[in-house]
């Protein structure tokens, strides 16, 4: 008797186990009248007519988003205004304060869109508005999850990867071997020799940051870094980019494109050093202004560019790495852009770094006499 029962609480256990995770998984697909939901958004946003779109500068997402999209969706047609949403706040804040309603989706950096449109609550939740089943299956995504920037996890979506590179190199000046880990730019020898994007920009604050919260390096080594070593800033990242391939200055840190410039035929590399990396999200994370005049448009666009086809035609486009892992990868995206599951990686762009970013970037500066170019 006493084992039966025995028994009937293992089954019991067993098939809470069972409830508990098929609940997950049910959770995290897309709901059972989504094909109906779907074709009655598509209908409506034919009758919209148009999309608004705000996102950054570059051929590559003009196209993709003026171009590849109504190729799928004709019916729709996209007004899309390139440039630095920075530039664009006060336009569009005020417009929002006004209730007036022209633009539909932000797409960029996440420092702005966090720190200005949703701080101050002028965004709509975007992921009650994906039913794509592809979309909402976490297996389609790098570690198994839709990243969002917000907390909340609902405002700002995040589908690119961009590994921050530790350093672009001259290649004639520095040696395998010369560079290994973050302690060898503290060798005599590169004294006076590295030169480095100024602080105020994103990409060398969130590289300096990650750096500060390693174990293994963090306060100390910046300091000696910045105190022994003579580093040299600039804003200008064509400035660095011409000192590190003329070899001005063998080792640049910060966002300097190195890739592009080894494409040209220059004698530079971009290294990866050990440990914890940066990774930010680039000026694509997608969000929705609350008052966006084509609401349904607005959900076919980001369901659309979160698909297969979407990201697909993002990567072949910017060769760029998207955090979908169920898309082809090889001879289109560089291995050095792609993240290694094995890897341990900090997220830049995500809110809960923010502040701490922010805090961090005074105490930095402190550190720097400042040798500005």
């Amino acid at each position: 008797m006493k084992r039966a029962i025995w028994l009937y609480v293992q089954i019991v256990a067993a098939c809470g186990w069972l409830v508990c995770a098929c609940g997950y998984s049910i959770a995290a697909q897309a709901p059972a009248n989504w094909k109906t939901d779907w074709e009655t958004t598509l209908g409506a946003a034919e009758k919209e007519g148009q999309l608004v779109i705000y996102g950054p500068r570059g051929r590559d997402q003009e196209v993709l988003y003026s171009e590849i999209f109504p190729r799928t969706f004709p019916k729709i047609r996209v007004h899309y205004t390139p440039g630095r949403l920075s530039q664009q706040i006060s336009r569009l804040m005020a417009e929002q304060r006004a209730g007036v309603r022209q633009v539909d989706l932000l797409m960029g950096g996440t420092h702005v869109i966090l720190g200005t449109f949703k701080d101050k609550g002028l965004l709509q939740p975007i992921r009650s508005l994906l039913v794509l089943p592809e979309v909402l299956d976490p297996s389609s995504w790098y570690k198994g999850k839709l990243l969002f920037a917000d907390s909340e996890e609902k405002f700002i979506a995040m589908f690119r990867a961009v590994p921050y590179a530790a350093a672009c190199i001259n290649t004639h000046l520095v040696k395998a071997g010369n560079l290994k880990g973050y302690t060898d730019l503290l060798s005599p020898r590169w004294k006076g020799k590295i030169a480095s994007q100024d602080f105020s920009s994103g990409s060398a604050r969130n590289q300096m940051y990650v750096i500060y919260v390693r174990d293994d390096l963090g306060p100390t080594f910046l300091k000696r870094l910045f105190g022994e070593q003579d580093v040299t800033f600039s804003r200008n990242v064509v400035q660095l980019g011409d000192w590190v391939a003329q070899g001005k200055f063998p080792i640049v840190l910060g966002g300097v494109d190195c890739p592009d410039l080894a494409l040209k035929g220059l004698p530079v590399k971009q290294v990866f050093l050990e440990g914890l990396t940066a990774v930010g999200a680039g000026n694509d994370p997608a969000s929705m202004l609350a008052n966006a005049p084509h609401p349904n448009a607005s959900k076919v666009f980001l369901n659309w560019l979160l698909s297969r086809d979407g990201q697909i035609a993002f990567q072949k486009l910017t060769k760029e790495n998207s955090l979908r892992v169920d898309i082809p990868k090889d001879g289109i995206v560089d291995p050095e852009l792609m993240l290694d599951p094995k890897k341990e990686y900090l997220f830049t762009g995500l809110e809960e770094h923010k502040k701490k970013i922010n805090e961090f970037v005074p105490w930095l500066e402190s550190l720097v006499k400042k040798n500005e170019r």
